[in-house]
C-alpha cells in the first residue's frame, strides 16, 4: 500500500472506535445507506457484489486497509462487506469522516483518488453483472 494511503488509514484509525466482530458478520450490504467506514486492525474483511455469478471477484482486505470509503461520496455502499476471519476494526461514523476530509486538503485528495479508483472498478463490474433476481 502506498504511504499516503496508509497515512489516511492511520489518521482515520486514530479517531475510530474499536469494534470486534466474528467471522460471518456483515458490516454492510450493497445498497445500504452510509453509516461509516471501517479500518481493519486485525483479521480479514471481504468485499463482494452479493451475486454468485458476478464477474467482480471478492476482494479481501487486511490490516491497515479501509472498508467503505466510497460510500462517503455516494451516500450508499456499492458492495457488501463481510468479516471472513475474526477481526478487530476501527469504526468512524460518516459525518466524522467528512469532517476530517473537510479540514485536511491532503487527506481529502488521497481519499478522493482512492474513492474514484474504487468507484470506477465497481461500476465497471456492476455493468457486466446480471441484475439480482429475487425469489418469492
Amino acid at each position: 500500500m502506498p504511504k499516503e494511503m496508509s497515512d489516511l488509514a492511520a489518521e482515520l484509525d486514530r479517531v475510530a472506535s474499536k469494534v470486534s466482530l466474528r467471522k460471518g458478520t456483515a458490516l454492510f450490504h450493497r445498497g445500504d445507506l452510509l453509516s461509516g467506514i471501517f479500518v481493519v486492525r486485525s483479521g480479514v474483511v471481504t468485499l463482494s457484489v452479493d451475486n454468485e455469478n458476478s464477474i467482480y471477484p471478492p476482494r479481501a482486505l487486511g490490516p491497515g486497509e479501509i472498508v467503505g470509503l466510497p460510500a462517503t461520496l455516494t451516500g450508499h455502499y456499492s458492495l457488501t462487506a463481510r468479516v471472513t476471519e475474526d477481526s478487530e476494526l476501527g469504526f468512524v461514523a460518516g459525518p466524522r469522516v467528512m469532517q476530517m476530509l473537510e479540514v485536511s486538503p491532503q487527506l481529502c485528495m488521497i481519499a478522493m483518488r482512492l474513492m474514484s479508483e474504487e468507484i470506477a472498478r465497481v461500476r465497471t463490474a456492476l455493468k457486466e453483472t446480471p441484475p439480482l433476481e429475487h425469489q418469492e
